[in-house]
């Protein structure tokens, strides 16, 4: 390797590739630092090459070099700087692996060729150099990074990492995801560098022992990183379980921050209640006070008894769909006489069985008027299965359709996905029960059985 070459190549190389890395792992390096970064992988490149290792050997030599160094330079920690060395060699060993036989094809050189002159080697570098930097580009431009679910700003070593606002800081997401990401990437990594090999096989500019050797290696790593695959899928399956489960929470709390809201507005309306009943004994319409204080207590005494139920996630949500059908002028009667501790269902799951079938009759009675305009809602438990009724005097389900009803995707209503029943469906079957609908002139019942949890 030449200075002109060292210069003009594996300098703008190491820079690109480091720019690259360090803003697909979240962060903004500054030029000066990307210049020193440059010089000691070039000067780590130039040594590596002066000592003749084998090709394929060599790149994982640099790789392990490159990481190094963007640690000691940017002070980022090592799993950090890995990821960067990581993500920026790959990608830049995939445009290479893209551009460089092509530049081959079309100008006619052969490799050693291209690695022997100066020139030409600089002029085959270009339209690989063109290729990264609008890809940087278009990563900064766009916000694009592996960590990209990371938004708040914050400095470290002289960088900027975009982060959220909560209790954990980015080297745990790193560290959670890391491996993820490596088995991701290494792949991709490996495939760049055995195609490379047999394009230089091709070429006559490796043996054919090497060649074999090589190939072996690239086994035995793709071997090992299946069993870390296993690995992966484990740990992938316990952070969707855990997204799940803050989801499933974040809902519960928006819930129950209504359920508040809606019990401080009672206490709030209670005062003009007593008022109303006073102004009726004032002026001795005691008949009228009996009937007010009827209709009052129906109402508070239906939500009261819905808080008293042992499952306060379902308690949250039908409180909910009482205080949304109030809103809308019809109303939600809800009858729960057994406990809810042996439900199979999860609560976030119960709530997207009855939330559904609730929605479902609101849209169904939404077209009606006076005491159509009413939904029944019972749980019961005969033996040892939870019954769940959801009855509406609502329009009629048409004969003909009334088999589809559950199917992804039907629905009658245009622009709807039509996705609410078949999540019922899903959900109940998932857990040995089953669903079932009649529906007449009078009324449409939806009938959920489930076992009871042993």
């Amino acid at each position: 390797m030449t200075i002109l070459q060292l210069l003009c190549v594996s300098l703008p190389e190491a820079m690109l590739v480091a720019a690259l890395g360090i803003t697909l792992a979240g962060f903004r390096p500054r030029l000066g630092q990307l210049f020193i970064i440059g010089m000691f992988h070039a000067l780590a490149s130039y040594i590596i090459r002066l000592s003749q290792v084998p090709f394929g050997l060599h790149t994982i030599l640099l790789l392990l070099a490159f990481i190094l160094i963007i640690h000691a330079v940017t002070r980022l920690n090592l799993i950090t700087s890995t990821l960067a060395g990581l993500a920026g060699l790959t990608v830049f060993a995939a445009v290479e692996t893209l551009i460089a036989p092509q530049l081959l094809g079309i100008t006619g050189y052969t490799y050693e060729q291209a690695l022997d002159d100066p020139l030409l080697r600089i002029c085959f570098f270009l339209p690989e150099a063109a290729a990264i930097l609008l890809i940087i580009i278009f990563c900064r431009r766009h916000r694009i990074n592996i960590l990209s679910y990371l938004k708040k700003a914050k400095q470290t070593g002289g960088l900027t990492i975009s982060r959220a606002q909560d209790l954990l800081d980015e080297d745990f997401y790193i560290r959670q995801y890391f491996p993820l990401i490596a088995l991701v990437l290494s792949p991709i990594l490996l495939l760049a560098l055995l195609n490379s090999t047999f394009f230089l096989s091709r070429a006559g500019s490796i043996s054919e022992l090497y060649l074999n050797s090589f190939t072996t290696f690239i086994s035995l790593a793709v071997v090992l990183l299946t069993g870390l695959s296993a690995v992966a899928i484990k740990r992938i399956a316990r952070i969707v379980e855990v997204e799940c489960t803050a989801k499933q929470t974040a809902e519960t709390i928006s819930q129950m921050e209504e359920l508040i809201y809606s019990i401080r507005k009672q206490r709030h309306d209670f005062n003009h209640h007593l008022q109303a009943v006073y102004g009726f004994l004032e002026v001795g319409s005691s008949r009228e006070a009996r009937d007010y204080i009827r209709n009052t207590f129906n109402a508070i005494s239906t939500r009261g008894e819905l808080i008293k139920t042992d499952n306060h996630e379902i308690s949250a949500m039908l409180y909910t769909k009482i205080s949304l059908a109030e809103a809308k002028n019809m109303n939600l009667e809800v009858l729960i006489n057994c406990s809810l501790k042996d439900l199979p269902l999860k609560s976030g799951e119960a709530n997207s069985v009855l939330g559904n079938l609730i929605d479902n009759a609101m849209e169904a009675v939404g077209s009606a008027s006076g005491e159509r305009r009413l939904i029944n809602v019972e749980i019961t438990k005969p033996s040892n299965a939870f019954v769940f009724a959801v009855a509406n005097r609502g329009k009629p389900i048409e004969p003909e359709i009334i088999d589809r009803i559950f199917e992804p995707n039907f629905s009658t209503k245009k622009g709807r996905p039509g996705l609410g029943l078949a999540i019922v469906k899903e959900l109940v079957e998932r857990y040995n029960g089953s669903v079932t609908v009649s529906s007449n002139d009078e009324e449409t019942i939806f009938t959920v059985r489930l076992p009871a949890k042993k």
